[in-house]
């Protein structure tokens, strides 16, 4: 121990005689922990741990029920939950959860916030316990809640009710509904969904057998301990198939399983996991450019320090000594680079929110470090020192004590197998950046060809709000005669040229809705998915989006409640039911309930830029509307000028129809929509910061070996121009030198690449993997480095005098 304390020191020593070089080395090396540390702290606190102030959150997993039609509809029923609860021997806990916005107060002072229905051992289950009052009780589980009780978030309670201690027991207006606040939960939980910030908890008026079919409610459960999920997962599996057989009417087709929160169908980590995986890569090839520019730089400076290893070799140091001695300048320059490391890697945290497009909803990305983050930064920075210091250990351990000795004044020249392993570090380093520009290079066309797939629908000029009429506690009549007098009062309104409202947002957040039909005349082949998606949309929907009318009309105010059931659908539709004849008088029956199909639009994208065309049907809202809901109601407006001034004449409208309305949202249905590309927009942006990083590393790097060779070969440099060698020459020989290496590293790039492209096509939209252009873009950029970096040092060689040179040696 006293022998590693003595040599920490003396590295310590080193290090601070040479400031110049030791500030590159942890600058360097601190690029790429930052970066590690900063995606590995995102992928921790958004995808792997999103649950903070749960207890084990290791031990929680979803339940999600599966569809035989494939269709996304990961919800579960209250009574099935509760046979999952009775039947499952590998959970210790299932809780319920649907969340939805809420008004705390009346009126244009009322607070807007997002609460959650949740069942009565919500907090129990989550190991969850309140920082003042209390949670839930018994009276208040399952089928005896009431939901006239509520555990409130420290962050409501400090920014709403000022931190004041005696809102305990004191009832608030919460959707226009006497509510007693009973808790307070503790500053670091916000809630049980990954992505949303939630402020408040009510215990959910739970049914039972009658309300088998609806499936409203996300499920968490929390395993045993010594359970896996896959073991949890198959037991779920056998659950719903005895389900199944039971309650065919309600369960038939309806599977269940129980994954990792960071493969659950809805939230933020389903959106994000692939995203940080793939940066998370980058990272790792920055942190690896890093440490082989550092091992170089260590490789030059063992080189310049063969006379000292070799005196104190002399004199009874161990080669085992000497390679210490090195691993731990290395190991030191490391943590200096961690600690410079770290505050850039807390400051960029919060980077990632700025990226999020305006949804209506809070958005909280929480990727607060913890001792996870600090453990992994740990184990980066010795990764590093290993990595970084390794190849001038090994190197020194090799040397001759004689053969240094002799060679007296020339004790700074490098062996060949010391340049050796320089080439082969700077190849390492132009492979790897190759790679992260390639992947550059390709996310980037990507969110190009993302971005402009046309959508099916101009929503330029065009203003959506979201409606939360849940907050008002209206009932479903009342939402369509709210709606219905808003688009009136604002077909009104100065500059407005179009208006109208629908249950959804087309390429926003969430699965969509559907429905299983039957379609008159249609023979179905035996197991043929007959699930389509739908929306209900008011009269002058496609006019205000400009989505083309083919055949037939529009919706129509008098297609109400009292009138036949009417619908309209789109081209894939007419294709595939109809064999693409028009569709308009034919008979579709949904819900049991048949409709008559009064129109049909073209095809446009409904929930992601990337999909393909699909059966989709519209129906009128005055018609069907099952409640707002946690989506609320779109209301459109296409406006002559900026959407972004609408929203005062939005709110004031509203106003004027119930001056008590609250919970709206509003902007530029442009803006919410870019919430369709999120995921590789994050990425390209990223990887074009960690692009850049690769590359200039490289292209040191390379600087750094070819002027470090340049003078090692001082001597040969001179005899060769005394011998007669031009300048250009002598210039050819040094560029050759350096080009030979970045031609190599992209060489072992380009099979990185290949050997990658399983893992990038699914996340690529329109491009192949091996494209060529992101590949010659990236070739090129590497060679223009290749040729700078060598430049200098080459010109520097034609510069040497013959005579100086030769007297030196």
């Amino acid at each position: 121990m006293r022998g590693i304390l003595e040599d920490l020191r003396y590295a310590a020593g080193v290090l601070r005689r040479t400031p110049a070089w030791t500030a590159v080395a942890v600058l360097t090396l601190a690029l790429g922990i930052a970066a590690t540390t900063t995606v590995f702290g995102w992928i921790d606190g958004m995808v792997l741990h999103p649950f903070r102030g749960a207890t084990n959150d290791g031990q929680l997993a979803v339940l999600e029920s599966v569809r035989a039609s494939g269709l996304q509809a990961p919800s579960v029923s209250y009574a099935d939950s509760r046979d999952f609860q009775d039947s499952l021997r590998s959970i210790s806990g299932l809780l319920l959860n649907q969340k939805g916005p809420a008004s705390i107060g009346d009126g244009e002072n009322a607070y807007s916030a997002w609460f959650e229905l949740v069942s009565g051992n919500y907090f129990d289950v989550l190991g969850v316990k309140p920082s003042l009052g209390r949670t839930f009780t018994r009276e208040e589980y399952g089928d005896r809640a009431r939901a006239f009780t509520a555990v409130i978030s420290y962050r409501l309670w400090k920014e709403y009710f000022r931190g004041d201690p005696s809102i305990l027991g004191r009832a608030v207006r919460i959707n226009r509904r006497e509510v007693t606040i009973v808790g307070v939960a503790p500053p670091e939980f916000r809630g049980d969904f990954p992505g949303v910030a939630l402020d408040g908890w009510i215990p959910a008026p739970l049914t039972g057998e009658g309300e088998r079919g609806a499936r409203n409610f996300m499920a968490i459960v929390r395993l045993k301990p010594g359970v896996s999920v896959s073991e949890a997962n198959a037991e779920a599996a056998t659950v719903a198939a005895r389900l199944a057989r039971a309650f065919p009417k309600t369960n038939e087709g309806i599977g269940a399983r129980i994954v990792p929160i960071w493969k659950a169908q809805e939230g933020a980590s389903s959106i994000l996991a692939s995203p940080m995986a793939i940066l998370g890569a980058a990272c790792g090839l920055v942190l690896l450019i890093a440490c082989a520019n550092v091992a170089n730089l260590l490789l030059a400076r063992s080189a310049a320090r063969q006379n000292e290893f070799a005196i104190r070799a002399a004199l009874g140091a161990s080669p085992f000594r000497l390679s210490r001695q090195l691993v731990l300048e290395s190991l030191l320059l490391a943590a200096l680079a961690t600690l410079a490391g770290l505050p850039l890697a807390l400051w960029s945290e919060g980077v990632l929110l700025s990226l999020v497009p305006p949804t209506g909803v809070p958005v909280q990305l929480d990727a607060h470090p913890g001792a996870r983050v600090f453990l992994f930064a740990a184990l980066v920075c010795l990764a590093s020192a290993l990595i970084s210091g390794l190849p001038p250990a090994f190197q020194s351990a090799r040397r001759s004590v004689m053969n240094v000795l002799r060679q007296g004044g020339r004790g700074g020249t490098q062996s060949g197998h010391s340049r050796r392993i320089s080439g082969l570090l700077v190849v390492a380093e132009v492979g790897l950046a190759f790679a992260a520009l390639v992947t550059l290079g390709l996310f980037l066309r990507s969110l190009y060809g993302l971005e402009n797939t046309p959508a099916g629908f101009d929503h330029r000029n065009v203003t959506v709000s979201r409606l939360f009429l849940a907050t008002n506690n209206y009932t479903t009549a009342e939402e369509q005669q709210f709606s219905r007098r808003l688009r009136e009062r604002l077909l009104a309104a100065p500059g407005v040229t179009g208006a109208a409202y629908s249950d959804s947002i087309p390429l926003g957040f969430g699965l969509g809705k559907w429905n299983n039909i039957v379609v008159e005349g249609y023979a179905s082949r035996p197991g043929e998915n007959l699930a389509v998606h739908h929306a209900s949309v008011s009269p002058g929907y496609f006019d205000v989006l400009k989505m083309p009318l083919l055949t037939g009309r529009d919706f129509k105010a008098e297609d109400n409640e009292n009138a036949t059931r009417v619908m309209i659908v789109n081209e894939s539709f007419a294709r595939r039911f109809y064999d693409g004849r028009d569709p308009v008088g034919r008979r579709v029956e949904v819900r049991g309930k048949p409709f008559t199909i009064v129109g049909m639009v073209k095809d446009s994208k409904y929930y992601s830029l990337s999909e393909g065309p699909q059966p989709y049907f519209y129906m009128s809202f005055d018609q069907v509307h099952d409640g707002s809901g946690e989506n609320g109601v779109a209301l459109y407006a296409r406006t002559d000028g900026d959407a972004r001034g609408f929203v005062p004449v939005l709110r004031r409208e509203m106003l004027a129809i119930d001056p008590n309305s609250a919970g709206l949202t509003a902007m530029p249905l442009s803006d919410y929509i870019s919430a369709a590309w999120f995921g590789p927009r994050l990425a390209s942006v990223f990887l074009g910061v960690l692009g850049v990083i690769s590359m200039l590393l490289a292209g040191v790097g390379l600087y750094g070996v070819m002027a470090y060779s340049v003078s090692q070969r001082t001597r040969e440099i001179g005899i060769r121009m005394a011998l007669g060698a031009r300048q250009e020459g002598v210039l050819r020989m040094v560029m050759r030198q350096g080009l030979l290496l970045a031609l190599l590293g992209i060489a072992a790039g380009l099979a990185i690449s290949v050997a990658a492209t399983k893992q990038l096509a699914p996340l690529l939209y329109g491009i192949s993997p091996t494209d060529p252009v992101s590949i010659a873009g990236a070739t090129l950029f590497l060679i223009a480095v290749a040729v700078l970096a060598s430049l200098v040092p080459a010109l520097r060689a034609t510069r040497v005098d013959p005579i100086l040179a030769l007297r030196q040696e």
